[in-house]
């Protein structure tokens, strides 16, 4: 059975969530301390996390931080706050999903399953990847086992190249800072160079679910991205597509 662990400090919301995940086949844990849920996570290894930003000790964001120092988990965190900064920083430091309080308990249960739904289709599609490289190299000769190793593949645009084993960006051999989702988002658009994607588009790619956020925080990353490339006079830049969405492209001077 799918478990799933729910932190606030909120005893009403608790048992609102809860009942409606337990409704829906789910095992559900309940915590009302960050601190008390980090000890479950480590032992337990839940499938999913709906966490509170708010909370008294620990708040969300501090939990949120420490949670993917180890862990991969899912979280959507839900806020009584609402704002944009709120949003911004839970999907920058590592949160998958986003929900303002006051919410529909449906529209959680409903990202929820769409979130578990997605993890599961990408977990499958990697094992089926795993096997059909694994059933290769058996099929290859015993000659093969002794070769070289391949240098690391990059992507070159421009003069800026991606090292995407190593996750790492470089411009004229200076490296450049980025976070996870600044370094997908990245990626991604270098690897599809001239052609524009929609906001909604970048989100699924990713995030790699369906994201029922402010689609917005988009926006947010690009910026953040742009400033980077700028400062490193990289000749790859993220061009606004007016009316859609962004594409990148290369502008040799």
């Amino acid at each position: 059975m799918t478990r799933i662990f729910v932190v606030d400090d909120d005893p009403y919301i608790l048992q609102l969530i809860s009942s409606y995940l337990i409704k829906e086949q789910y095992e559900v844990s309940s915590f009302a301390h960050g601190r008390e849920l980090l000890e479950h996570v480590r032992a337990l290894q839940p499938d999913c996390l709906i966490l509170d930003i708010m909370m008294p000790g620990i708040d969300g964001l501090t939990l949120l931080t420490e949670l993917r120092t180890f862990s991969e988990i899912p979280i959507i965190m839900i806020s009584a706050r609402g704002e944009e900064v709120d949003r911004l920083n839970g999907l920058e430091l590592g949160c998958n999903d986003f929900l303002s309080k006051p919410f529909n308990p449906r529209e959680l249960v409903a990202r929820v399953k769409s979130m578990l739904r997605l993890i599961q289709s990408s977990k499958l599609a990697a094992e089926a990847a795993v096997l059909s490289s694994s059933e290769h190299v058996d099929a290859g000769s015993r000659s093969d086992q002794f070769a070289p190793q391949q240098a690391s593949t990059s992507i070159h645009a421009g003069n800026l190249q991606i090292f995407e084993e190593f996750r790492q960006v470089t411009v004229q051999g200076h490296e450049l800072s980025l976070t996870a989702r600044e370094f997908e988002l990245l990626l991604f658009l270098a690897n599809h160079l001239q052609r524009p994607f929609s906001r909604e588009q970048l989100i699924q790619q990713v995030w790699n679910y369906d994201f029922f956020g402010e689609v917005r925080v988009v926006d947010d990353l690009v910026k953040r991205i742009r400033k980077k490339l700028v400062q490193h006079h990289s000749t790859l830049t993220i061009d606004t597509v007016w009316g859609f969405g962004y594409k990148a492209a290369v502008h040799e001077s």
